[in-house]
């Protein structure tokens, strides 16, 4: 029986996800309260909307990633029985992953699991590392090293 290992929710990435939107809202504001006293209400319906979409933006990630992370909670977790990944309300059993490979990107990594059978998901389920604490490459090793001693089992 193997250890459970978990990895919690990022801090800095639920700060910057909450925080970019910030800061356009506050320089579309100033925007918007010009607009508004200069009587250009196309700008000011744009402007608005556009200030709406940043605040829903900010409350999304506030709820959903920084709350999180500021409990600690766990966004992903390799068990006895498979993959459990908590920000997308996915589980993936080892048995059903056929390859797990890791796609470095820009920003952020993502996981890739191919999957042996089609399922809801496809044959093909992508983790992004973005919003997990710790290092990509440290992560990806982590389980791709916890799916090959799985698969000896």
């Amino acid at each position: 029986m193997a250890a459970t290992i978990e990895f919690p929710y990022s801090k800095n990435s639920a700060l910057l996800g909450v925080g970019v939107p910030i800061i356009f809202l506050l320089i579309t504001f100033s925007n918007l309260r010009s607009a508004y006293i200069a009587g250009a209400t196309v700008s000011y319906s744009v402007i608005a909307f556009a200030d709406l979409v940043f605040i829903t933006q900010m409350l999304y990630v506030f709820i959903t990633r920084l709350i999180p992370a500021l409990k600690n909670e766990v966004a992903l977790e390799l068990n006895d029985k498979g993959i459990e990944d908590f920000i997308r309300k996915i589980e993936i059993e080892w048995t059903d992953i056929k390859a797990i490979n890791w796609e470095a990107g820009r920003n952020s990594s993502k996981l890739v699991i191919d999957l042996k059978h089609e399922t809801d998901y496809g044959t093909q389920i992508a983790i992004s590392l973005r919003w997990l604490k710790g290092k990509d490459r440290e992560i990806c090793e982590t389980i791709i090293a916890r799916f090959e001693e799985m698969k000896v089992v």
